[in-house]
């Protein structure tokens, strides 16, 4: 017997599902039929790849094994089938693009918008991904090109600066500092400050920390959030104070009070990275559309 994709598969499914029922539902097979492919697959891999119980399955040592070298290849061909009807309904390629919510949250829409209009060819598959982990996911091969914060000079990526943004506070709009038009970093010293989380936020809240011991102090937190959303509600219901990107102006949420930080001089960087060696034309013709939206910014 010679394996093909439906053994890959339903050993795939199986393996996240670990129950045959599941499993057979996801599958749209019956479960003597996914029994019958496992135990094919089996006898051709000559070694059990699941113990089986009436309760539960489990994966052996072996089929752990197997199950991270099919993921590449199934996680392949399901990206080739799916290209391929892009293809028929005209889409040429794709390009996968990271954003964090500073991001998103500024000029990017607005650019992915107008490069959308002027090639409809090219399908953007968008993925949230925190700034710590991009330049890994570019040198893996995971996406084509990130929008992170900050600046980048990591081998071998190349940056290009694309948007720039003020620090801002944002307070519930019945606290009593949001009564002034302009506040200093150090006129939060004494509150209880909302941050993002410290695996995703990481070097964002690094940012933060360093310009508030600059000025004596080290932000007490209160409670933290994993986005952009969480932040603001907390902020909202009245849990702390936030630093964030004057990029929230183009998201006006109720029940915020947001106020420009007059003693930060520095600019919350947005900045697009992509590897050295990438030659994708569909990339190419993505950059040369950054650089013609972009006239300013600098490197790449």
């Amino acid at each position: 017997m010679s394996l093909d994709l439906r053994h890959l598969r339903a050993f795939a499914t199986l393996g996240q599902e670990l129950h045959f029922r599941r499993a057979s539902e996801s599958l749209r097979v019956a479960q003597p039929a996914l029994t019958k492919t496992i135990q094919q697959l089996e006898d051709h891999v000559g070694t059990p790849l699941l113990v089986r119980s009436t309760r539960r399955v489990e994966l052996t040592e072996a089929g752990r094994v197997f199950l991270a070298e099919i993921a590449d290849v199934t996680g392949q061909i399901d990206r080739a089938v799916e290209r391929a009807r892009k293809a028929a309904r005209g889409v040429r390629g794709e390009l996968r693009i990271a954003y964090t919510d500073f991001a998103i949250n500024g000029a990017l829409p607005h650019f992915l918008r107008a490069f959308n209009e002027a090639h409809a060819d090219i399908y953007l598959d968008l993925i949230f991904m925190p700034t710590i982990h991009q330049h890994e996911a570019i040198l893996r091969h995971r996406i084509d090109i990130g929008f992170l914060y900050g600046v980048s000079d990591q081998q071998p990526i190349n940056s290009l600066l694309f948007d720039e943004n003020d620090y801002v506070a944002i307070l519930p709009v019945n606290h009593h500092l949001a009564e002034r038009d302009q506040l200093a970093l150090s006129d939060l010293k004494a509150e209880k400050f909302v941050f993002g989380t410290g695996d995703s936020w990481m070097i964002f809240r690094n940012q933060v920390f360093a310009e508030c011991r600059a000025r004596g102090f080290l932000p007490e937190i209160s409670l933290e959030a994993t986005n952009s959303d969480g932040i603001f509600g907390l902020v909202i219901a009245g849990a702390g104070v936030a630093i964030y990107s004057s990029a929230i102006g183009n998201m006006p949420r109720q029940g915020i009070a947001i106020r420009q930080l007059v003693d930060m001089p520095a600019k919350l960087p947005i900045t697009a990275v992509w590897e050295h060696g990438n030659g994708s034309e569909e990339l190419t013709i993505f950059l040369r559309f950054l650089r013609r939206f972009r006239p300013l910014a600098k490197g790449g």
